[in-house]
């Protein structure tokens, strides 16, 4: 029978602890730079080769199927 009970006080809160302190910030290596540059170049490079977007292809393409007799019909 917990409501003729009275209630308990919450217990207090632990002390906050201190913010550590910043870590300096360093160049990156040149090595890493090169790294980076060049994977971006490549990365670039793959892209530009891309003909159509994320829409896909905006005109009808040109299909063609092949008779019986071996001469190319247009659609």
């Amino acid at each position: 029978m917990s409501f003729l009970a009275p209630k308990m006080s919450a217990p207090p809160m632990p002390p906050i602890p201190p913010v550590p302190p910043a870590a300096p910030i360093s160049a990156p290596d040149t090595k890493v730079e090169d790294k980076l540059r060049a994977t971006i170049k490549r990365r670039k490079g793959s892209s530009s080769t891309l003909m159509t977007s994320a829409a896909g292809l905006t005109v009808e393409p040109e299909t063609s199927a092949m008779s019986l007799l071996g001469s190319a019909k247009e659609y």
